[in-house]
């Protein structure tokens, strides 16, 4: 292997007759290294994009997430909840309570997701990373108060700053709609906005309006002891996996225990497919660049004819003179492809450093949430990268390759 490598690699980098062969092999090297870039660049936006979203998600998601895996509310056996309490690693278990109500402010009106908690939710969550105004505040004196998000304080324009309430409505599950009189068939709660939080995703924003556990089970007709969730914080160096089969061993299979991951499943799902959609269209790109290769190698086994009748004399199979031309067309595509992969990660790195693509014009600030395109280099990316281009390039020059010494000496 030695020997056919060796003079590949004389091929490759020696002055050929005709400067038409040394041209075309520039480009189908260029063509490699542009589509490599490309790949290389596009894939980490995506998972700076990714990164990013997921951050903001993770303001608000537990570590844990326990629900039914059929039905809304269930009662927790206080031997349960005790057991996973005192579980390794467990450092916060919040009960929650989350149903679907309307939110009034005077005349202004929106649909909004209730979400009780119990009071030692605020140890669940980073409230000074996503509260703009006020304070994670449920109940003061026998006052109820709830924090809403930005988007929702917009629509019905309510503020830390209200001296008057807002009022949750909700139908009574455990009663018919009385068509004659509609508004008996619905409960009704006030409430003091004592904090609003943003983490710049409208559906976020808009959806929840947090509360005390005992508020919502009061609008909503439930127990005192009724809850739709348990949402668990682990402690730093706590195993997921791990932790996550207990509690399942615990509660049995008619709950279901949810990751960060799993709790936005369809999310991750969606930017994973548009992901690799986006990895096809550049890889057939790349295929284009990689085709060129063909018409190279054509033109210098046609140069080498000469070459190749001394190799054959000088006792070189046909086999090992195939492997010099198939390894010359792989060294085309691998040397687009580690040139394509240095500058790539490179324009990663700058980007990083110093933002050389941004997302505004710097005239509209808040218009998004990160002036410059985020970027995550991911090495398994570059894995899946460089092993399609250099299985690529080897199947192609294999085409060529194979005719080399039927119709020479």
């Amino acid at each position: 292997m030695r020997f056919p490598l060796y003079i590949a690699i004389r091929y490759l980098f020696s002055k050929k007759t005709h400067n038409s062969i040394n041209i075309t092999s520039l480009i189908c090297a260029g063509g490699i290294c542009v589509a490599t870039i490309a790949l290389v660049c596009t894939l980490s936006v995506y998972n700076g994009f990714q990164s990013l979203i997921t951050g903001l998600y993770n303001a608000f998601d537990p570590d844990l997430k326990v629900s039914l895996a059929e039905g809304k509310t269930f009662v927790c056996p206080p031997e349960q909840l005790n057991k996973i309490t005192t579980l390794e690693n467990v450092a916060v278990v919040s009960e929650v309570l989350e149903e679907n109500a309307m939110v009034k402010n005077k005349e202004r009106q929106s649909t909004i997701y209730i979400k009780g908690v119990s009071s030692n939710y605020i140890q669940l969550i980073r409230p000074d990373s996503i509260l703009t105004a006020g304070q994670f505040l449920f109940e003061d004196n026998g006052t109820d108060f709830t924090v809403i998000g930005a988007a929702t304080a917009a629509v019905i324009e309510g503020n830390v700053a209200c001296i008057s309430p807002i009022y949750f409505y909700a139908p009574k599950h455990d009663t018919k709609i009385n068509m004659a009189n509609p508004e008996k068939s619905f409960n009704e709660r006030a409430a003091y906005v004592s904090g609003i939080y943003a983490v710049n995703q409208q559906d976020i924003d808009s959806r929840f309006a947090f509360c005390s556990l005992d508020f919502a089970r009061g609008l909503f007709n439930y127990n005192n002891q009724e809850i739709s969730s348990l949402e668990i914080k682990l402690n730093v160096n706590g195993k997921v996996e791990k932790i996550k089969e207990q509690i399942q061993t615990i509660l049995g299979d008619n709950f279901i225990v949810k990751d960060k991951h799993e709790q936005h499943e369809e999310f991750h799902r969606m930017l994973k497919v548009e992901k690799w959609i986006t990895f096809l269209i550049l890889f057939f790109i790349l295929l284009i660049a990689v085709i060129n290769v063909i018409g190279s190698l054509t033109m210098l086994i046609i140069e080498k004819e000469n070459d190749i009748r001394t190799l054959s004399c000088l006792g070189a199979n046909d086999k090992t003179i195939k492997r010099i031309f198939l390894l010359e067309g792989w060294l085309i595509s691998a040397t687009g492809a580690v040139v394509g992969l240095f500058i790539g990660l490179l324009l990663c790195f700058l980007q990083q450093q110093f933002g050389l693509l941004r997302l505004n014009d710097g005239g509209m600030n808040e218009a998004f949430i990160v002036d410059n395109y985020p970027v995550v280099v991911n090495g398994l990316d570059i894995l899946i990268i460089m092993a399609t281009i250099l299985t690529v390039g080897l199947v192609i020059a294999w085409f060529p390759s194979r005719y080399v010494g039927r119709n020479q000496g």
